[in-house]
């Protein structure tokens, strides 16, 4: 390519940005963008070149050098190890039906949280394909230590035959309405009075009509593989402190036009379709090599830039994205996304030490085991097929030449017989495998599962193995439970990450009402205005040692208390114990289950109850008899105080009177009540008078 065509090629470049974003005062060029892509390439093709001989390990695809006739065999220790991770590691996530649970920051987000965590589930469940997502987000982990999801938003919309609803178009229209539904007697005049004060329109039928209908408005999550994802080398071990992030992805023309985000596609040189120079890995391909003739479905390399630029010339950097092909720049625009960060998920496996953004895979701690045992047993298998194939010497006088030929073919021969046929034939000896061979593989095995925590269980768990007691056994059971315990967490809070990022953008693009099926006849709408407010979210995971673990703590429990408790605690702990065994069904049932009581003992119950209340009645007859009897036997001692407190008054009353007159108090008293008497008397004449 000469000088002039780059500048031309430059300019045309810079000419399609201003198409793209007329608005920036700097829109950033293909080659800015370039620049960065290549700065970060070294550090990149260090991780690239680890994640390769995992992955070589991994399938034992290592190239052996030995020498011709030898044995070439490799053990797959490494793929060993990692199916036995693989279903350890998913079925935490894929056991329960709602994975996620969406929790109120503050109290009034308790309703906005539950309609989000009915969202969130249900997307997991349909939106998204859960298992084949899960296996590719716990393979990448295993396999190359490192998971990237690209989080993005598919929309689909397509014009169809609809039923739409009609409303009336002027005041007379809802006049006659109104005026027919009264005659008809669907409303009183009192109802249709506000009706056409307000004027509002209101339905008086349906109609087919083509509209625009939504088919398709959900999350999209993508697994990528890392080797196609270049990161920030200076974001410090921290993918949110990286500014920029560069994904490639293999794409075409077709794929392009439909999308519908991109332009000048008809810019793209013939030379970027296929090019010779594309480094793509993709471990879900089954054939890297085939290649589409027709220019529609040529493959082509696309660079997707995410990051941040000075876009207005402020010297204030902002959230932008763009797509280029070869040096054509197809896409460019800000950041859609509602919470304006980089829409990707990185979650390590095996955190290694320091401020190092990608993690170990279980290879970068097999492999030398792996090479070891291969390098073993392929000398074992040598020792063996020599010993199969034991060499045989013949004394050169023994036969003649066509006798020697017969012996060779396995065919009855002639010999000399002077000769002594035992000592004229040789057999070489092979010794026999070392015992130290088999240990030395043993050894290496042990240190494998020791390394990884994956037990070879398809060979049993032994004494020898896990240790001769018990508590040996459980302590190492519950030390591997507690590494994938470990692993299992670092693989949820990337799931949290991606469950929050999902939250943010159902609050902007989810479609204006949801209808969610609870049972098979229960429906509920939620509205998207309703999913605002501040939540974080769990994720409950534990492997299925642990959960055993608790199931026999549980049924222990169970036994101790016996019935001493009340049959709901009892109820409740089955239910539990069910779950934990991953038997959904049997919890459902148990914690539903109303126990029915035997008739005989209910008969039985009801003849003593009868029984109970004759005796309650009996008693409650003695007792008002009781009471009657002692209110009689109250009022007769009442009478008789009465009659004496007569007595004793008129007898009280009598010596009163006595020691009156005895003591003259009595003449006295009579003397001035008549005193009293002749003052009053005399008082009333002089009133009289005076008036």
């Amino acid at each position: 390519m000469s000088d002039e065509t780059v500048i031309k090629d430059y300019i045309s470049i810079d000419r399609d940005v201003k198409v793209l974003q007329p608005d920036w005062a700097n829109p950033p060029t293909v080659k800015d963008l370039k620049q960065d892509l290549s700065e970060a390439l070294p550090s990149h093709n260090l991780h690239v070149a680890k994640v390769n001989e995992w992955i070589t390990a991994l399938r034992g695809e290592l190239k052996i050098k030995t020498a011709e006739g030898r044995s070439k065999v490799q053990p797959k220790v490494i793929r060993k190890q990692a199916e036995w991770r693989y279903s350890s590691l998913e079925e935490p996530f894929l056991s329960t039906e709602d994975m996620f649970r969406v929790n109120p920051v503050t109290h009034k987000d308790v309703d906005a949280a539950k309609q989000n965590a009915m969202i969130l589930n249900k997307q997991f469940r349909v939106d998204i394909p859960k298992v084949e997502f899960i296996n590719k987000y716990i393979r990448a982990a295993v396999n190359t230590g490192t998971v990237i999801v690209k989080l993005s938003w598919e929309s689909e919309t397509d014009v169809v035959l609809d039923e739409v609803p009609v409303y009336t178009s002027t005041p007379e229209e809802l006049y006659q309405v109104l005026q027919q539904m009264v005659a008809s007697g669907q409303m009183t005049e009192e109802e249709a009075v506000p009706i056409m004060q307000a004027g509002e329109p209101i339905e008086i039928g349906v109609e087919s009509k083509l509209v625009e209908k939504e088919i398709i408005n959900r999350p999209v999550l993508e697994v990528k593989d890392s080797r196609n994802v270049i990161i920030d080398p200076s974001c410090e071990g921290d993918i949110r402190k990286a500014q920029f992030i560069v994904d490639k992805f293999l794409t075409d023309l077709s794929a392009l036009k439909k999308d519908g985000r991109y332009s000048n596609l008809d810019k793209i040189q013939e030379r970027d379709y296929d090019a010779p120079d594309m480094t793509y890995y993709d471990e879900w391909k089954d054939d890297p090599n085939f290649r589409f003739q027709d220019k529609p479905r040529k493959k082509l390399m696309a660079y997707e830039y995410w990051g941040y630029w000075d876009i207005n010339n402020d010297g204030i950097v902002k959230p932008f994205v763009a797509t280029w092909v070869g040096d054509v720049m197809i896409r460019l625009e800000e950041n859609p996304y509602p919470d304006k960060q980089l829409p990707y998920v990185l979650v390590q496996y095996l955190p290694p030490d320091g401020n190092t953004l990608y993690g170990d895979a279980d290879a970068s701690l097999l492999k030398d085991n792996q090479d070891i045992i291969g390098a073993v047993s392929r000398s074992m298998i040598d020792l063996i097929g020599r010993s199969a194939n034991a060499q045989q010497g013949v004394r050169k006088d023994l036969l003649d030449p066509i006798n020697a030929d017969r012996f060779k073919k396995g065919l009855d021969f002639e010999y000399n017989p002077v000769s002594n046929v035992g000592d004229a034939l040789y057999t070489t000896k092979i010794p026999e495998i070392p015992r130290s061979a088999l240990e030395m593989i043993q050894l290496q095995n042990n240190e494998a599962e020791a390394i990884t925590g994956v037990k070879a269980f398809s060979g049993g768990i032994t004494s020898q193995a896990l240790g001769d007691s018990v508590g040996g056994i459980r302590s190492a059971l519950d030390a591997t439970a507690k590494r994938e315990l470990g692993i299992l967490r670092r693989l949820s809070n990337g799931l949290k990450k991606i469950g929050m990022k999902i939250i943010s953008m159902n609050q902007v693009w989810l479609s204006d009402e949801e209808i969610l099926r609870i049972t098979d006849e229960d429906f509920i709408a939620i509205k998207r205005s309703d999913l605002a407010g501040s939540f974080d979210l769990t994720l409950d995971v534990s492997t299925a040692e642990a959960d055993n673990q608790k199931a026999s703590e549980l049924a222990f429990m169970l036994q101790t208390i016996g019935q001493s408790v009340p049959y709901d605690i009892t109820k409740l702990i089955l239910s539990k114990i069910a779950d934990l065994r991953k038997l959904p069904d049997l919890a459902k049932a148990i914690s539903e289950f109303v126990p029915q009581p035997d008739p005989m003992v209910v008969q039985q119950q009801q003849l003593q109850m009868e029984l109970l209340k004759a005796q309650i009645q009996n008693e409650y007859a003695k007792a008002a008899e009781n009471e009657v009897d002692r209110e009689l036997k109250a009022a007769k001692a009442q009478s008789e105080l009465a009659k004496a407190g007569k007595v004793s008054s008129e007898k009280d009353k009598l010596d009163l009177d006595y020691v009156e007159q005895a003591s003259g108090l009595k003449q006295e008293r009579e003397l001035e009540s008549q005193l009293m008497g002749l003052q009053f008397k005399d008082r009333l004449s002089k009133e009289s008078k005076e008036k």
